[in-house]
């Protein structure tokens, strides 16, 4: 599981230098666990939380190219 909470961390650090701010990094993560707490998510939620944050690091990437169609 800490293995998880580190990729959690490195992706809200790249989501938040891609431009979004923490009120909506706060919003994806309740979205997927409920709970700003990570330590207190299961090991399903944090697998789905890298899922999501990964898309949005993605997403971010593909606008930066021009083309931010999802």
């Amino acid at each position: 599981m800490e293995n998880q909470l580190a990729k959690i961390s490195e992706l809200k650090g790249k989501v938040i230098a891609a431009g979004y701010h923490q009120n909506q990094v706060n919003d994806i993560i309740r979205e997927v666990a409920e709970n700003l707490d990570l330590k207190k998510i299961t090991y399903e939620q944090s697998c789905e939380l890298i899922e999501s944050l990964q898309f949005y690091c993605d997403f971010a990437e593909k606008c930066k190219k021009g083309n931010c169609r999802k």
